[in-house]
């Protein structure tokens, strides 16, 4: 892993990107399983648009945003990223007051999770899973700590890290747009999907404001990032949790190949009875 990083940091964005394209292709052929899975996902979500142009946008794309990070790991500043952060969450952060982000897999996410600390100047961490391979765990772990972006592993501690870092200050980010086995069933493009409500319970417990996060490719090297809030919340866990989820919702119909299709969101929904 340490020899194909070192291949990958150094690889021009050009390259990178012809390469990113034809896995995107080759996927298509040698990962039928995961690809039928994503286009049933895609077809049911978005009946009138053909999967097969956004699929393969969304697949190039991912692989390219690999190359991206291990470069700006190596030499910060070769990929350029705007971002536009609502002024409220601005001033909140000058007072040293906390704040939660809803945030998705948009994208190339690991990359503008791990920019956006510095390129903001808001002191963050995100909550989430560890990815099984040991290679990926290893290589977040770095980037993370690289770019400064402060990581809560969703154990039974998570809740006691979230509100210490809200305390003492920190944008604390949540993902909704995967399964969450045990969750809240949620209208998620017109079916029932099983959403985590943590995101909802902080924001009741602690009243602190919740924005949301979407980015977006711009092009090769180029990635854009918009934060927008605070939402309206109401304090009830389960209004607000379907709300949030209609936001992410809202946002993949903006930009459908910019989501993680391949995950299976509509998983474990109990049957009504």
């Amino acid at each position: 892993m340490a020899a194909l990083s070192w291949i990958l940091a150094r690889t021009p964005l050009p390259v990178a990107a012809a390469f990113a394209c034809a896995v995107s292709w080759l996927w298509w052929v040698v990962a039928p399983v995961r690809r039928r899975l994503a286009e049933r996902n895609f077809r049911a979500s978005l009946p009138g648009l053909p999967p097969g142009p956004a699929l393969r946008r969304m697949t190039r794309g991912i692989v390219l945003g690999y190359f991206e990070l291990l470069r700006e790991m190596r030499r910060p500043g070769t990929v350029r990223f705007d971002v536009e952060v609502a002024e409220a969450l601005r001033e909140s952060s000058r007072r040293g007051e906390g704040a939660l982000l809803l945030g998705g897999h948009f994208g190339s996410w690991d990359l503008v999770g791990n920019l956006l600390p510095g390129r903001t100047g808001i002191p963050m961490s995100t909550i989430g899973k560890v990815p099984h391979s040991r290679g990926a765990a290893d290589l977040i772990a770095r980037a993370r700590e690289a770019f400064g972006l402060g990581s809560i592993p969703p154990d039974e501690r998570a809740m006691r890290r979230v509100m210490r870092l809200l305390a003492e200050g920190q944008l604390v980010v949540f993902t909704l747009d995967q399964n969450h086995p045990g969750g809240l069933p949620v209208p998620f493009f017109g079916r029932p999907a099983l959403a985590a409500t943590a995101l909802a319970a902080v924001a009741a417990r602690r009243r602190v404001p919740v924005y949301f996060c979407e980015h977006w490719r711009e092009g090769t090297g180029h990635h854009r990032a918009l934060i927008s809030g605070p939402l309206p919340t109401t304090g009830r866990v389960e209004d607000d949790t379907v709300a949030f989820t209609r936001r992410v919702e809202d946002a993949i119909r903006r930009r459908p190949h910019n989501w993680l299709w391949l995950h299976n969101r509509w998983k474990g929904v109990p049957a009504r009875g």
